[in-house]
């Protein structure tokens, strides 16, 4: 008849059961905390390890499995085995791998620097780091199905892009399933991560608390700080304070709002931006009036009447996409913006460009003469640099 499993207890948390050959081997390499205690059926309650097995009644055990890697706690229910705050279990701690302990944030930086690269690799570190302490995880092949169908995805996508212009719409809709299966299997593999943790981390005296909802919207960044407090437990013994989890919902909820001071200060300055675009088409388009009222005053000493005399098509004539028409009279040079394309802010506004005879017998220009309706704010710099 087999000897009854021993439950051990240590750092307010029971453990096992385990057989009893294996808990002499565990004492022998002082695997255990001083305090630790130890129960089997048919005991009334705990008492000190110690007491169960003298040191004098040990005999040498068979070689054994690491202690409490890979077994969590399971089997038959032992009886409650009440919490003692402050006790430490380093010897559980030494037994963990050291997991990938960069700063979450950091994490984020150099995927940004690395345009995601970084960000992919690190995905793998962290699967990798999981399956020490769970060789049953798939998370590093989830992890490799996922790039593959990204690759291949964004490939096939932008290919089926390009053909839909030309009518072929056969590769989008392959390409965008595959897209959605990389975001799947990655969300897949980042929960199975995480069950592995929960499931597993326990045998080492640690118990995390990973939150489902903020996993889903975070992935990679709050997994990473998952472990870097499992680091900094491995290190210090502390679990206090927790892992990060309310920063990123704090981010989650500020980046929409910094997005929205962004565009309520970048959005008008861009429709200004367009307006001067505008603009500048009909500056284009007088330049070729004024070469003729300068060529017309030159050989006449005088400014023609009208677009015929200085030798131009109608006013009509002479468009674009935001210009109506450029007309000449008497020199002066008047752009109209009276298409449907034209700015509401501008459209219906006259920009004139006024002649006046210089000491050298040539015409000097003045944008935005007198009869000018366009903004000032909306007028090429040169223009609103002059007086």
């Amino acid at each position: 008849m087999t000897d009854p499993q021993v439950w051990i207890g240590q750092n307010g948390e029971k453990y096992g059961p385990y057989d009893e050959a294996l808990v002499r081997q565990w004492m022998r390499e002082g695997k255990f905390a001083g305090d630790a205690l130890a129960w089997r059926e048919g005991m009334p309650d705990w008492v000190t390890l110690a007491s169960l097995f003298p040191a004098s009644t040990t005999t040498p055990p068979p070689p054994m499995p690491p202690p409490l890697a890979g077994n969590g706690i399971g089997g038959r229910s032992g009886p409650d085995f009440p919490a003692r705050p402050g006790a430490t279990d380093r010897d559980a701690s030494a037994s963990l791998p050291e997991p990938p302990s960069l700063h979450w944030a950091l994490v984020w930086l150099f995927a940004i620097l690395s345009l995601g690269i970084f960000g992919i690799i690190w995905r793998f570190i962290q699967a990798n780091w999981i399956r020490k302490i769970d060789p049953q995880s798939k998370a590093s092949l989830l992890l490799g199905i996922a790039l593959g169908c990204f690759f291949v995805g964004y490939i096939l996508y932008f290919v089926g892009l390009a053909a839909a212009l030309k009518g072929d719409v056969g590769l989008l809709p392959l390409g965008g399933t595959l897209l959605l299966a990389n975001w799947v299997l990655l969300l897949i593999s980042y929960f199975s991560m995480a069950d592995s943790m929960r499931r597993r981390l326990p045998a080492y005296g640690l118990r995390p608390e990973i939150g489902g909802i903020t996993l889903f919207f975070f992935t990679t960044y709050y997994l990473q700080g998952q472990l870097s407090w499992v680091a900094r437990w491995k290190r210090t013994g502390q679990t206090s304070p927790g892992a990060s989890k309310g920063i990123f919902w704090a981010l989650f909820c500020l980046v929409p709002f910094v997005i929205a001071i962004l565009a309520a200060i970048s959005i008008p300055a861009y429709q200004d931006y367009l307006i001067r675009t505008q603009v500048s088409e009909g500056m284009v388009l007088a330049d070729g009036a004024r070469t003729a009222v300068a060529e017309y005053y030159a050989n006449r000493h005088a400014l023609p009447a009208d677009n015929a005399i200085a030798g131009l098509a109608s006013s009509n004539s002479i468009t674009g996409r935001y210009v109506s028409g450029v007309t000449v009279s008497d020199g002066a040079i008047t752009v109209s913006f009276g298409t449907y394309h034209a700015n509401r802010n501008i459209r219906n506004d006259v920009l004139v460009l006024a002649p006046s005879p210089n000491s050298s017998g040539g015409l000097d220009w003045r944008c935005g003469g007198n009869g000018t309706t366009v903004p000032q704010r909306y007028l090429p710099s040169s223009c609103r640099q002059q007086p």
